[in-house]
């Protein structure tokens, strides 16, 4: 049985050149979640983006999986991935990963509020 491709999505008011047709834009958080929703029937969607993008669809309940990649680099002071968080966010240490060249994956569950 074949698994089927995850949606991929893109937060942006207009498709860099260059993007494949496959993925979907848009500039509302919000709209973009509801016409993922209705596409994909419950699927899975890869959402890649920082921490405003992170945030965004955290915020909108919109997360099951909250899975990082830290890469060894020191650059300039850093970036905070969220807002401070209070204990009931929901996110639950699933388990972690070595990745080649001292990279690491981190992977929480996320409890969703939709």
């Amino acid at each position: 049985m074949a698994v089927a491709e995850p949606e991929r999505v893109l937060l942006a008011s207009q498709r860099p050149p260059g993007t494949p047709d496959h993925v979907v834009s848009d500039s509302n958080p919000a709209r973009l979640l509801e016409r993922l929703r209705a596409a994909n029937q419950g699927g899975d969607v890869h959402l890649v983006g920082g921490p405003r993008t992170i945030e965004t669809y955290r915020a909108l309940g919109a997360l099951d999986k909250l899975e990082l990649v830290v890469l060894p680099l020191l650059l300039g002071s850093g970036m905070q991935l969220t807002p401070s968080l209070s204990p009931d966010t929901g996110l639950t240490f699933e388990h972690e990963r070595a990745l080649p060249g001292g990279s690491v994956e981190i992977v929480y569950a996320c409890n969703t509020r939709t």
